[in-house]
């Protein structure tokens, strides 16, 4: 289905603050420099993302033999069993007490505080969405139980089908290039993050694979659909902080580690990791 109300900024001065001033325009397409877009919980895509690592471990092994799933799942199998939060405060870095509602709900309700979403439906949605996931590579009696593509634990089921979403957008850009259309899941989806002097990095909402496999390959920046502009401003707006889910300081730490590309304690031993393996491919080199 195609979508509507789409304007294309690329060749506009660029910026997604011109989607507020576009009136009709419910999404802008923009120009996204790699290096500026981040996946959850705050990595850079360009950096410890390991859609982005497993993908590049996946494209240097070579998309054409046998086993190259097998090499993407290895990188992830490493993610999955490092990063374990055990709920969604632990996944957002916040500490609050025992008895907040971050506290009482799974990774995957951890919205974020400038979402409209109530905590259960953005719950819902990510449910709902693991399903899908695990359709969209044939497996279809697998649902969140067997776990979420962000984080772990995840089943031996649910590593495979990332490892072939992965390998399989990997292979279809490189065969094709990197296109994008109008249609509904025509582009990489993001929410763009603004500080006061302009400046802007993007955080995805879908299209996670397809951005992390275009930055393996080399792409420095890929075409993504801005629907959602937060400006740090306006903080005391946003609607989970309002509803006091986020108190003022949290919000602002959120925004500024996911701004930066500063990931939150949980997955430090991933870092850890990312960085020696890292120093032993210069090292080599």
């Amino acid at each position: 289905m195609k979508s509507q109300a789409i304007t294309d900024l690329r060749n506009r001065g660029g910026h997604p603050l011109s989607l507020l001033y576009s009136e009709i325009y419910s999404a802008a397409v923009l120009t996204g420099r790699l290096q500026h877009g981040r996946s959850q919980p705050g990595f850079s895509l360009k950096g410890a993302s390991p859609f982005y690592l497993s993908a590049l471990a996946g494209f240097r092994h070579g998309l054409e033999k046998p086993d190259v799933f097998d090499v993407i799942r290895d990188v992830l199998r490493v993610y999955y069993e490092k990063v374990v939060p055990e709920h969604a405060a632990e996944w957002l870095g916040m500490q609050v007490a025992e008895s907040h509602v971050f506290r009482q709900n799974p990774p995957w309700a951890a919205v974020f505080p400038w979402r409209a979403r109530s905590i259960e439906s953005y719950r819902q949605a990510y449910e709902k969405a693991a399903i899908e996931e695990n359709r969209s590579v044939g497996i279809m009696d697998r649902d969140i139980q067997d776990g979420w593509l962000f984080c772990g634990p995840v089943s031996e089921a649910k590593m495979d089908v990332e490892a072939r979403r992965i390998g399989n957008v990997l292979k279809s850009i490189k065969d094709q290039s990197y296109c994008r259309s109008d249609e509904s899941d025509g582009d990489a989806r993001a929410t763009a993050l603004v500080k006061s002097n302009g400046e802007w990095r993007w955080l995805l909402t879908a299209g996670n694979h397809r951005a992390a496999a275009a930055s393996a390959l080399g792409y420095d920046s890929i075409p993504i659909r801005v629907n959602l502009v937060i400006d740090r401003e306006h903080v005391d707006f946003w609607p989970h902080v309002r509803n006091g889910n986020y108190t003022r300081e949290q919000a602002l730490e959120f925004f500024d580690r996911v701004f930066e590309a500063e990931s939150p304690p949980i997955t430090k031993s991933w870092n850890q990791f990312v960085l020696r393996e890292l120093a032993a491919v210069a090292v080599c080199d």
